[in-house]
């Protein structure tokens, strides 16, 4: 019997028929890993501008208890009247983004006062006056603000609120003698406006700024934390910031302040506007909060070329003019109701 091997020619048709495949199977691999890459892009961006978004949103939710009719500050030895949350518009040395401040007490505010160190509940004034701080109980509060330069708010909750830096326990308390907190302004002739009153709370304070910020890097979200100075407008003293970066690769931050105007409390009735003074003026009800990410990669085709498709985005009143380039942008928009600066909300 006569055994035959492979002709030339099917060696050739079968060794053509394995590289089609083998060419087949690369292209695959290579758009599937394209895809993957891409889409991986798109998801960092989406969750990029939610994070940043969110995280200010939080911050907007507890900003200015306490504090709904306005907040006294010296102002180099002038009670002057601010709004607790407040922004800038159309920062050029940013990139022409905006900024916003807020004043937020401390989260452990409203737990119960059982006078521990560190426990961060409010304490109550228990003596009328305008100088130093007559309160239950001190050793509960200082040590839950941090090393100075720190805030103190006092509120009644019905009226302005006075904010007190650099607050320092002359006579500590731990619940059984008159707690003395000294500050900063307890010398300040005629401030605060109205002299302390039995009963007010005195909570732990700090002065939060979200902005984003351009450097060697890329663009990020950051977080300072500080301490307001008396000046107008108020700023940073500049031993008392510590800045935290929030979310990389945050393109754009823009933000709407609605006031209402006739106090009427009807959401649809608000007039937003963009940037807010510092000075306490219109009722503030709403800030509506808009994020622009981008992502660490460029976006490419299957031949590795990029994806000319996209370019910075407009939004608010930030008008972009930059051209196409190969990076994806994701939106993130939030409309927050203040219901710490709502008297209804009381």
């Amino acid at each position: 019997m006569c055994k035959r091997g492979f002709t030339l020619i099917e060696l050739m048709t079968s060794v053509a028929i394995m590289l089609v495949a083998i060419v087949a199977a690369c292209m695959m691999l290579i758009e599937g890993e394209r895809f993957t890459r891409n889409a991986e892009e798109i998801i960092n961006s989406n969750e990029g501008s939610r994070v940043a978004g969110e995280f200010i949103v939080n911050a907007l939710r507890i900003a200015g208890m306490g504090a709904g009719a306005g907040v006294w500050i010296n102002n180099a030895g002038t009670p002057r009247l601010i709004s607790p949350i407040f922004g800038t518009d159309n920062i050029s040395t940013e990139g022409s983004t905006d900024d916003i401040w807020m004043l937020i007490p401390d989260r452990r505010t409203l737990q119960d006062n059982n006078c521990q160190p560190g426990s961060g509940a409010a304490v109550s004034i228990v003596a009328t006056g305008t100088g130093a701080l007559n309160v239950s109980c001190s050793q509960s509060l200082l040590p839950a603000i941090g090393p100075t330069p720190a805030m103190l708010l006092v509120t009644s909750f019905n009226g302005p609120a006075v904010l007190l830096t650099r607050p320092v326990a002359t006579t500590a308390s731990d619940g059984t003698v008159v707690g003395v907190i000294g500050h900063n302004q307890a010398a300040v002739p005629g401030f605060p406006p109205r002299p302390f009153q039995v009963g007010d709370l005195v909570v732990g304070l700090s002065a939060v700024r979200f902005f984003v910020h351009q450097d060697a890097t890329g663009s990020h979200l950051y977080r300072e934390v500080g301490t307001l100075s008396g000046a107008s407008p108020p700023s940073w003293v500049a031993n008392g910031v510590t800045r935290m970066l929030v979310q990389r690769n945050i393109e754009d931050l823009q933000l709407a302040y609605g006031t209402d105007p006739t106090n009427a409390n009807l959401p649809d009735q608000y007039v937003y506007s963009n940037g807010f003074p510092d000075a306490a003026g219109l009722p503030l009800r709403a800030v509506r909060v808009t994020v622009v990410a981008t992502h660490d990669r460029l976006m490419r085709k299957a031949d590795t070329t990029i994806i000319l498709t996209s370019q910075p985005l407009s939004i608010e009143n930030h008008a972009v003019a930059a051209p196409m380039d190969a990076l994806r942008r994701s939106v993130y928009s939030r409309r927050v109701e203040l219901p710490n600066l709502n008297a209804g909300s009381l």
